[in-house]
Formats: C-alpha cells, sequence, structure tokens
C-alpha cells in the first residue's frame, strides 16, 4: 500500500484514522481521522459525505489541552466544553498471557519513521537495523494485534521457517503502553501464478505446524531466495491439527489470489 503526502509519515504525527464516535450535534456524524502535525485537522463523515475541518488558532483548543495528562475526554456540558484528564487508560497489550514471544521492548520514541506501509503498518530504523512495526494505533485495534503476537510466539516455538522474525515489542512512555510489535523486513517480490508451486509449499508446510492462516491474498506473499515467506497473520489461528478439509480449502484459494489483479492488501 502507498500513500502521498506533503508531510512526513509517523505514527504520532500522520493521519491517525479512528472512528471516535459522534462529538457532534447528529447521530449521522462521526470523526473519521485526525491529523496534528502543524494544525488540528479533521476529516469528518456527514451523513453520505465526507468534509474536512482546519482548526488554525490553538486558541480554540480546550484548556486543558497543555496540562499534564495521558487522555483527554471533551463533551459539552451544562456551562459548555467541558474537559476530563485521564478518564481513560490508555490501551496495552495484555502482557499478562502466558502465548507471548520472549522478545525485548524499544521505545517508539527511539524508532526512526522511514515509511508508512499501511494502516498499521511502517518501516522504521534502530541504529543500522531495518524492521517492520506494527501497532495498534487505538484500543479497537488491539483486538487484531493481541492474536497476531500469539501466532508469532506458535511460529517461533515450531521454528516456522517462512515468516519474518519476530523483533520484539513497541511500546508508548511505559511496557504497561505496549502497543505493537516489530519483524524483521524481508525483501523480494510480490508472487505471481508463475509461482503457485512455491505458495503451495509454504502454505502446507504452515498447516504441518498447526496453523490456519486465514487471509491468502498474493500480498500477504514475497518469494525471496529462501523461497516463498508468508506474513500478516492478525486473522490466523493456531489449531494445533489442521482440518484436512479446512486446509485444502485454503490451499484450492491459492490459485484464484495469485491469479487476482485485486490490489487488496497490497502494501
Amino acid at each position: 500500500m502507498s500513500t502521498s503526502s506533503a508531510r512526513p509519515s509517523s505514527p504520532i504525527n500522520s493521519e491517525m484514522t479512528h472512528a471516535v464516535g459522534s462529538p457532534f450535534p447528529h447521530s449521522d456524524e462521526e470523526v473519521l481521522s485526525l491529523d496534528i502535525y502543524d494544525d488540528f485537522s479533521y476529516r469528518i463523515r456527514r451523513q453520505r459525505r465526507v468534509v474536512y475541518v482546519c482548526v488554525l488558532d490553538r486558541e480554540l483548543l480546550p484548556p486543558d489541552w497543555d496540562e499534564q495528562w495521558d487522555t483527554l475526554t471533551v463533551r459539552r456540558g451544562p456551562s459548555g466544553i467541558e474537559c476530563t484528564p485521564d478518564e481513560f487508560v490508555p490501551h496495552g497489550l495484555d502482557l499478562e498471557r502466558p502465548d507471548l514471544p520472549v522478545a525485548p521492548f524499544y521505545n517508539l520514541l527511539d524508532l526512526t519513521w522511514v515509511n508508512r506501509i499501511g494502516e498499521t503498518l511502517w518501516e522504521v530504523e534502530y541504529g543500522q537495523k531495518s524492521w517492520i512495526m506494527k501497532v495498534a494505533r487505538f484500543d479497537y485495534e488491539l483486538r487484531f494485534i493481541q492474536p497476531e503476537v500469539s501466532v508469532y510466539a506458535a511460529l517461533a516455538a515450531s521454528r516456522f521457517p517462512m515468516a519474518p522474525k519476530f523483533v520484539g515489542f513497541v511500546y508508548e512512555e511505559s511496557k504497561a503502553r505496549t502497543i505493537g510489535f516489530l519483524l524483521e523486513k524481508l525483501d523480494g517480490v510480490t508472487p505471481g501464478i508463475q509461482n503457485l508451486a512455491e505458495c503451495r509449499e509454504t502454505v502446507q508446510l504452515l498447516h504441518r505446524h498447526g496453523i490456519v492462516h486465514g487471509a491468502l491474498l498474493k500480498y500477504n506473499f514475497l518469494i525471496t531466495d529462501n523461497g516463498a515467506m508468508l506474513f500478516d497473520y492478525g486473522v490466523s489461528t493456531v489449531v494445533g491439527e489442521v482440518d484436512p478439509v479446512v486446509g485444502e480449502q485454503e490451499l484450492t484459494s491459492l490459485e484464484t489470489q495469485l491469479k487476482s489483479t485485486s490490489t487488496l492488501g497490497r502494501k
């Protein structure tokens, strides 16, 4: 997936998409995106239209804006605009679960953002190392990130060789606010139908390791010198022993996906 913008990409300063409910007088309006690079720009759904609002005067911000807080809830009260600092806690992965990889933790602000790849995916650098970072920007995205972390733990435990290596966790301020993870950066090309045999071999091996991928889009493969590498395990399941019918269904879908001209899942 590619994006174009005159502003630098970063998980903090570039577009952050989140349906935050309706702070507006009408229930059919909602904030779709927020950009806070050098102004306060909102992308808003109004019925069947999408409109843009840009706030240029910081004086219009809530009076609590410059105070110390982790979260700020703004609502309209009986006497006007009301702000409640730290009404809810920042989100984070459940680190008490037993099915997590053993890996180091990295502060988000110690990483250099190189390129935005997808909605929750960035290429980052740490010293001389280049990695892929995947984060839950908001709490509702944890339901995709948490299971994927568990799958990477299973992949590492079973020594599955055709997936990027799990490098570590990413946190904001403290480990209690762990919001994502880092992966090995792979170099390769997107497969076509001519790579069907390589991709089938990788998926069959994944099934022998007890995992159903669940989203075998061609953009979730990279053809490398070591074969067809497979990634994006956000909807994968660790089942121990893959049902032969389920496994065959997944393999059957491969040919269709490799022939497809759709850009779905493109990164």
